[in-house]
C-alpha cells in the first residue's frame, strides 16, 4: 500500500502557510511505517474557493500520474491525530473522512447531505465514537480517498454558490461510491483548536 498526501497551499504569505510544519509533523506521525509521498502545492493566484479547487486538482493530477493506492487530502490548517490513518484506512471504503470543529467553535463540520446539497450538521455527541454512513459530509479537512474514485472521473469543482467540500462529497456519493465518517478522528483545526484542545470536547454539543 502506498499513500499520496496532498496539502493545498493557497498563499505563501497567509497565516495558513505558517502551520505547514505542524501539519507535516502530524501527518508523518500518523503514517509511520506506511510508504507515502507528500505533495504541498505551490501557491495560487486565484482567490478563495476557486483557488482551493485549482490546487486540489493539481494534487489530483499528480496523484493520477503516480502509482499510489490512496490520496490523503489534508488541509493546511489541520492536525491529524496519530491513529487517524489507521482508523480511516480500517473503514475500507472509497472515501473515509475525519472531521474538525469550526474555527468559531460553533459546532462541527460534520453531518449528512440531502439531494439538494443541504447539510444537516450533527452535534458532537452524535458523532463521537460512531461511524457515520449514508450521504455524509465532513468537509475535506482530512479525507482518505481510494484511487478508483478518481479513475472514474471524479474531480474537485468550483461553483460560486456551493462550497467545494459539499460539491465533492455530493459528486462522489451520487456516483455510487461509499463514504463514511470515523467519529474517532477528530482533527485539530488551527489556530483556535490545536489537537490536544480539540479532543477535549466531553459534553460538547
Amino acid at each position: 500500500m502506498k499513500v499520496q498526501v496532498g496539502i493545498p497551499s493557497l498563499n505563501d504569505k497567509d497565516r495558513h502557510h505558517g502551520y505547514l510544519a505542524s501539519t507535516l509533523k502530524h501527518v508523518d506521525e500518523a503514517l509511520e511505517g506506511v510508504e507515502h509521498d507528500v505533495f504541498v502545492t505551490p501557491p495560487t493566484h486565484l482567490a478563495s474557493w476557486e483557488g482551493l479547487v485549482e490546487r486540489q486538482n493539481a494534487i489530483l493530477d499528480k496523484f493520477l500520474r503516480g502509482d499510489c493506492d490512496y490520496l490523503w487530502h489534508v488541509e493546511l490548517d489541520v492536525q491529524v491525530p496519530p491513529d487517524s490513518f489507521e482508523k480511516l484506512c480500517g473503514l475500507d471504503v472509497d472515501v473515509a473522512c475525519g472531521y474538525v470543529r469550526r474555527h468559531s467553535g460553533d459546532g462541527l463540520i460534520c453531518g449528512f447531505l440531502d439531494e439538494n446539497m443541504r447539510v444537516w450538521y450533527l452535534p458532537y455527541n452524535a458523532v463521537r465514537g460512531n461511524v457515520l454512513c449514508g450521504w455524509v459530509m465532513a468537509g475535506t479537512s482530512c479525507v482518505l480517498i481510494k484511487r478508483r474514485v478518481f479513475e472514474d472521473g471524479v474531480r474537485f469543482r468550483y461553483d460560486p454558490h456551493v462550497t467545494p467540500d459539499i460539491l465533492f462529497m455530493f459528486d462522489v456519493q451520487r456516483r455510487g461510491f461509499v463514504a463514511k465518517v470515523h467519529g474517532g478522528v477528530l482533527c485539530g483545526h488551527l489556530p483556535e483548536w490545536p489537537l490536544p484542545l480539540s479532543c477535549k470536547l466531553e459534553g460538547y454539543s
